[in-house]
C-alpha cells in the first residue's frame, strides 16, 4: 500500500481545495518528479513542467502550470529530514491533484518481464493508465519492471525507458512510445552518440547491458531476464550513467 505524505486536489479555476481524486482514467495528463535532498530539490522540474504544459495543450486543456503555482500547493510543514520522494502531478480540464510519497529503492538484482501492450496515445503521458496499474499490482516493482512490446519490437518499461548497450554503443528503441524526462536528459548529455533502432527479442538477448531510466527508478542495471535467458555481462555503461545522474541529484 502506498504511504502518501500528502494528497490534495484543487479546482484549476481558483485553486480552492476539493475532495482528493487521483484522476486515473480521466482525460488528462500527469508527471512524476523526483524530490531529493535535505532542502527539497525537484529534479528536472522545468523539463517536467514544459512537457506537462505541452501535453495539456495537445489535449485542448487551456491551462499553463507555473513553477510558482505548483510550489505554493505543496505543504511546507512536512518535517522531512531528507527527501527521497516522488511528487505526482495530475491534471484534467478543471482539477489538479498532487501527492507525495516515499521513493521505493529498486533492489540490486533487478529483472524484467514482457507484456504485449502499447500505451494509449503514447506520445502523451496521459491518465489512461488503469490497465498498466492492474499489471503492476501483480509484481514487486522494486524487483521487476514490465517491458512493453508491439509487433515483436521492444518499446519501453511501464515506468521507465530502456537503453540497450552492445559493444559500448547506446541503443534506444525505435517506435511509438513515451520518451521520458530522464531519457531526454541523457540524449542531450551524449550529443547524438547513440542510435535508435527497432529492438527485437533476439537483439535484446545479445545485449551486453540493459539499463532502465526514469524519474522514479533513476538509473537501474537489469541483471537478468529469465524468459529470454539473458544475463548481464557488463556494468561499465551503467556505472557511467549512474554517476552522471547521481551528480545531477547532488548539484
Amino acid at each position: 500500500m502506498v504511504n502518501f505524505l500528502f494528497k490534495k486536489s484543487y479546482k484549476l479555476s481558483s485553486f480552492a481545495k476539493v475532495k482528493y481524486n487521483h484522476l486515473w482514467g480521466s482525460k488528462g495528463v500527469f508527471t512524476t518528479i523526483r524530490v531529493y535532498g535535505k532542502h527539497p530539490k525537484y529534479i528536472f522540474l522545468k523539463d517536467h513542467l514544459l512537457q506537462l504544459n505541452k501535453s495539456l495543450k495537445k489535449l485542448n486543456i487551456n491551462f499553463l502550470l507555473t513553477e510558482k503555482q505548483l510550489l505554493e500547493l505543496i505543504p511546507n510543514n512536512l518535517k522531512i529530514i531528507k527527501y527521497n520522494h516522488l511528487l505526482r502531478i495530475a491534471m484534467k480540464k478543471n482539477i489538479i491533484s498532487i501527492s507525495l510519497r516515499p521513493r521505493l529503492k529498486p533492489i540490486t538484482h533487478f529483472q524484467c518481464k514482457f507484456v504485449n501492450y502499447q500505451r494509449i496515445n503514447p506520445r502523451i503521458k496521459n491518465l489512461q493508465y488503469k490497465k498498466i496499474l492492474s499489471m503492476q499490482k501483480n509484481i514487486d516493482m522494486q524487483k521487476t519492471e514490465i517491458l512493453f512490446y508491439n509487433n515483436n519490437s521492444i518499446l519501453e518499461g511501464s515506468t521507465t525507458n530502456l537503453i540497450m548497450i552492445k559493444n559500448s554503443q547506446m541503443i534506444f528503441p525505435k517506435g511509438n512510445y513515451y520518451k521520458g524526462i530522464t531519457m531526454n536528459y541523457f540524449l542531450k548529455k551524449f550529443h547524438k552518440k547513440y542510435t535508435f533502432k527497432l529492438i527485437s527479442f533476439s537483439d535484446l538477448s545479445k545485449a551486453d547491458e540493459i539499463i532502465l531510466v526514469g524519474s522514479g527508478k533513476g538509473v537501474i542495471r537489469v541483471t537478468s531476464i529469465p524468459s529470454i535467458k539473458w544475463f548481464s555481462s557488463s556494468s561499465k555503461m551503467f556505472k557511467r550513467l549512474f554517476s552522471i545522474y547521481k551528480a545531477q541529484l547532488e548539484l
